[in-house]
């Protein structure tokens, strides 16, 4: 694959991946309009929604202007919530399409081909539902979206190993492939010795305990939405949708999905979280008020449970279980290290700082602004959530290090 076919590829691959999604949300949108509108709204609304949800899904803040909904006077605000449903497909998209261009013999014209033709179109977007009620900047809509595409292309291209459509297709590996997990290679072997020695086992133990309390969250999620289906279905029919706007909330709260399992790890974790500023949830305690009327919203717990705290258990545990079952991967950080104690608070500090920051980061994504006044804040507080989780994770895998990474008495074993 030469330097202009790449180019070229990545180029039409996102703008296949912008009309994919923007259809997406087009095509019932446009169902509705057209069965049940009754003409006093234009067939544009249904693009200006769906391009403003893509646009908020990579990451574009959208400045609403004061005005009048339902009745109801709001004043200015920004919205900043990403719909990780919509987020996260684009994201796998675009890794799947830079794990195929890694098998090109020049990757940065792809980089450049796919960043180009992504921020290009999302700013044509842009401009084409631009409105006064609602500003999305003047060049954030095309920065913004080229730079998440263009980063999960390159990452995607970098990482692993080469796609091959079938065995000897792939030629000469590209030099920039080359050049720059040779310097990853180089930065992880100037990391400090005691860092580098724990990285690996560490990474294991901090990441087993997120993707744990991210499917703990999931099942939270779905018992509360069986437990809690009848005020959920007392909240649609409250709202008097139609069938085609019943499905269309549901599609809508699909896409919020990914937000809440991470409300619900947190909550796990004992921090909780914010349906607005000063309201809270947790295994404790929850103070909410008003809700945006979304069914979903009415499977969440109004009040907290004596033995909430125990849900604490979950990243707990899942650290001890992660500690003994990556010993096979400490046989280095055994060597090197003289005292268990020194090996252990090595170990536990790494996978602690690991599942904090990426807890942190969970948080942060799933946050945001969603409306005027109080709703200016929905989410997690993120830093809580990752100190909480270091702390979660910090003292059962010290604990448990001390027993599995006793230092070598020998030489080093041979397997």
């Amino acid at each position: 694959m030469n330097r202009g076919l790449s180019f070229a590829i990545a180029a039409l691959q996102a703008l296949i991946l912008i009309a994919s999604v923007v259809g997406l949300v087009v095509a019932p949108l446009t169902l509705a309009w057209f069965i049940e509108g009754d003409g006093s709204t234009p067939w544009i609304a249904t693009v200006q929604v769906a391009g403003y949800a893509f646009l908020l899904a990579t990451g574009v803040p959208l400045q609403i202007q004061p005005g009048q909904l339902v009745g109801v006077v709001f004043d200015e605000f920004t919205m900043t919530f990403l719909p990780l449903g919509l987020t996260l497909v684009m994201a796998l998209v675009a890794i799947r399409i830079g794990h195929r261009l890694s098998a090109a013999s020049s990757l940065w014209p792809a980089w450049i081909g796919g960043s180009a033709a992504f921020g290009g179109a999302s700013y044509a977007l842009s401009t084409l539902i631009a409105n006064e009620a609602v500003l999305a900047g003047d060049w954030e809509p095309l920065f913004i979206p080229g730079l998440f595409f263009g980063g999960f292309l390159f990452i995607a291209s970098i990482w692993g190993n080469r796609f091959e459509l079938f065995a000897g297709a792939n030629g000469e590996e590209a030099r920039e492939r080359v050049a720059i997990r040779a310097a990853l290679t180089k930065l992880h072997g100037s990391l400090h010795w005691s860092i580098r020695t724990a990285l690996a086992p560490a990474a294991r133990i901090g990441a087993s305990v997120i993707v744990m309390l991210i499917l703990s969250g999931a099942v939270v999620i779905g018992l509360a939405l069986s437990v809690g289906w009848l005020e959920v279905l007392r909240l649609y029919q409250g709202l008097g949708l139609s069938l085609l706007g019943g499905i269309m909330v549901t599609i809508g709260q699909l896409a919020l999905l990914p937000n809440l399992i991470v409300y619900a790890a947190s909550w796990i974790s004992g921090v909780g979280f914010a349906i607005g500023t000063g309201s809270y949830v947790s295994p404790l305690a929850s103070q909410l008020g008003p809700l945006p009327a979304l069914p979903v919203f009415a499977a969440l717990p109004a009040g907290g449970f004596d033995r909430g705290i125990l849900f604490a258990l979950i990243p707990i545990l899942t650290a001890l279980a992660a500690t003994i079952l990556v010993r096979k991967f400490t046989a280095q950080l055994r060597w090197e290290y003289a005292t268990r104690f020194s090996a252990a608070l090595a170990l536990s500090f790494v996978s602690a700082a690991i599942s904090g920051l990426l807890a942190t980061l969970l948080g942060l994504l799933a946050s945001g602004s969603i409306g005027p006044g109080r709703f200016e804040f929905m989410g997690v507080d993120s830093l809580m959530f990752g100190l909480v989780v270091f702390l979660e994770v910090l003292i059962p895998v010290f604990l448990a290090a001390l027993v599995v990474v006793s230092p070598h008495q020998g030489p080093l074993e041979r397997k």
